[in-house]
C-alpha cells in the first residue's frame, strides 16, 4: 500500500529485506494496527488508526531484488497513516485501479498516477478500505549514480520533494514489473531487464515525461557511443556491464544509448550484450570440446542460470550446447 495502502510500504523493511534476499519473498499478516506499529518503529516513526470499526485483515508481501526493496500490501479496512518515512531510499509506487482514490498530503490518486516520494518525508495518508498496491525503495546511493549517469539529471531535484505523476502507461508497466518479481523474484534473462538493472528500468520509467523531447543523438555521435560501449563490453564478458556502466563509459543518457544501439544495431544494449556472450559460449565449447563440460562454460562466462542460458543458447543457434561440443567432436574424430 505505496501511495494508497500506506506510505508505509515504501519504509525502509530492514528485517523482512535481509529475509527476503533468501527466499523468493517474505509475507506477514496483521489483525491489528498496533502490530503492524511495532514492526516498523525501529526504522521509522509510524501512526496507523483505523477509520471504521472491524476487524483488521493487512497483508503485506517484500522482496529484494538489485539492492531494492519491493512490497505489496493490502487491507480490508480504511487506514489513516501519519510519520516519517526512511531517509535512506526513494519510493516510487503506482497507482492503479486497485488502490485509486486514496489521498496522500491531500492530494487525490487517481488510477494512472506514479506517486514519487521524498526520503525523510512526512507521511500523511488516507488508505481506502480494499486497497492493494505495489512500491518500490531505491537505496539513495544507487539512485544517485543512475539518475546522474542515465538521465544527466541532478538527483537532488527529483527526490528532495514528493510529487505525483500522471503517466497511465508507464505506471501499468511498473505495477506489472513489480507484481511479476513479487510472484516470481528471479527474472530470466530473456526479460527486458534484470536484477542487476531492475533499479535502472524503474528510475527510467519515472523519468520517461520529462526526456521525452530530448534530442536524438546525430549519426556519429551514436557511432562513438556504441564503440565505447562495445569496448566495454568485449572487456567483461564474463562480468556483463549494466546500463549504467555503458552509460558512464560512452558519457550517453540511457535514451541516446538504446538510441544508438537501435540505430546501428538493430537491437537494445541488452539484446547486444546477450549475443557477445553466447557466440563467447560457442566459441569457447568448440574450443575446448575435449577438456571443459558446458556448464562450466557458462559458470565462466557469468551466466547465473544454467537452464536459462541453454534455452537462450538454442534459440540463437538451433542447437544445444551439448550437441555443439557433440557435433565438433564427431567432426575432429574425438
Amino acid at each position: 500500500m505505496g501511495g494508497s495502502a500506506g506510505d508505509w510500504s515504501g519504509v525502509d523493511k530492514c528485517a523482512p529485506a535481509s529475509r527476503a534476499a533468501n527466499m523468493p519473498n517474505h509475507r506477514v499478516r496483521y489483525s491489528c494496527v498496533d502490530a503492524l506499529q511495532d514492526d516498523l518503529s525501529q526504522i521509522g516513526e509510524f501512526e496507523f488508526t483505523q477509520s471504521e470499526p472491524g476487524p483488521l485483515d493487512l497483508a503485506m508481501m517484500s522482496t529484494a531484488i538489485g539492492g531494492c526493496l519491493v512490497r505489496s500490501s493490502s487491507t480490508n479496512r480504511p487506514l489513516v497513516c501519519t510519520g516519517r518515512r526512511s531517509p535512506n531510499h526513494w519510493t516510487i509506487t503506482p497507482i492503479t485501479p486497485r488502490c485509486a482514490d486514496g489521498r496522500y498530503r491531500g492530494a487525490r490518486l487517481d488510477s494512472g498516477d506514479l506517486l514519487l516520494l521524498d526520503p525523510a518525508g512526512e507521511i500523511f495518508q488516507c488508505v481506502q478500505r480494499g486497497h492493494s498496491q505495489n512500491a518500490i525503495s531505491i537505496p539513495l546511493p544507487l539512485a544517485e549514480r543512475i539518475i546522474q549517469v542515465e538521465h544527466h539529471a541532478q538527483p537532488e531535484e527529483i527526490w528532495s520533494h514528493w510529487r505525483v505523476k500522471s503517466d497511465p502507461k508507464n505506471s501499468l508497466e511498473l505495477d506489472g514489473m513489480l507484481r511479476q518479481v513479487l510472484s516470481a523474484h528471479v527474472l530470466v534473462s530473456g526479460s527486458a531487464y534484470s536484477e542487476d538493472e531492475f533499479a535502472g528500468k524503474v528510475i527510467a520509467l519515472a523519468q520517461a515525461t520529462e526526456e521525452s523531447v530530448a534530442p536524438r543523438p546525430t549519426a556519429v555521435s551514436s557511432r562513438r557511443i556504441v564503440a565505447r560501449a562495445q569496448e566495454l563490453i568485449h572487456s567483461r564478458l564474463d562480468s556483463p556491464p549494466t546500463i549504467t556502466d555503458l552509460c558512464e563509459v560512452s558519457f550517453a543518457s540511457r535514451r541516446a544509448l538504446f538510441y544508438a544501439f537501435k540505430a546501428l544495431l538493430g537491437r537494445s544494449p541488452h539484446a547486444h550484450v546477450k549475443m557477445l556472450r553466447l557466440h563467447a559460449a560457442r566459441r569457447r565449447i568448440l574450443r575446448q570440446r575435449d577438456r571443459r563440460c558446458v556448464q562450466q562454460v557458462a559458470y565462466e562466462l557469468g551466466f547465473q542460470h544454467p537452464g536459462q542460458f541453454a534455452i537462450d543458447y538454442a534459440r540463437t543457434f538451433g542447437e544445444s550446447p551439448s550437441e555443439t561440443r557433440e557435433r565438433a567432436g564427431l567432426a575432429t574424430g574425438h
